[in-house]
């Protein structure tokens, strides 16, 4: 009978053992369980986290996009703008030759319109002059004729004589 406790004192020391060993794998389970919850509870905040990651990269590509645009869109008001400035240089330029070129004409307008006093004035002179001349002229044709009248009126008396 001693061998029979012996051999149920070992079978239960055995099942104690193997009772304490399923309590240390049902700890361990339950260990290993609560990490593997942990872990899947932190896998879903990751992919809720890496959902909004790629959320917050997509808006930001779209920024990117957008000011890459509105890049395009500055480099073209730019251009244009240089392009209406040198429109703007060119015609300031040329409104500067007409200006100078108005101021040329104007100068020689005046010039031009001097001499034609000048020369109005002298047609006037020359007119008068000719007017006087004429008139000098038509007394003393007048004279010259009076004069031949009597010339032939004193040739006649001569002739007569």
């Amino acid at each position: 009978m001693d061998k029979i406790r012996e051999k149920i004192n070992s079978i239960r020391a055995e099942a104690d053992a193997a009772n304490a060993k399923v309590e240390e794998l049902e700890a361990k389970l339950k260990e290993i369980t609560l990490e593997h919850t942990q872990q899947e509870r932190e896998i879903v905040s990751l992919n809720h986290k890496n959902k909004q990651l790629e959320d917050e990269l997509e808006t930001a590509n779209e920024n990117i996009k957008e000011l890459k645009g509105n890049e395009a869109e500055e480099n073209d008001y730019k251009k244009e703008y240089e392009n209406a400035m040198h429109k703007i240089t060119l015609l300031e330029q040329e409104l500067e030759d007409s200006d100078k070129s108005l101021k040329e004409t104007t100068n020689n307008f005046r010039e031009a319109d001097v001499k034609a006093e000048q020369l109005e004035k002298k047609v006037e002179q020359l007119t008068n002059q000719l007017a006087a001349e004429e008139k000098k002229n038509e007394e003393l044709e007048a004279k010259n004729k009076e004069l031949a009248e009597q010339l032939e009126e004193i040739n006649k008396q001569l002739d007569d004589m």
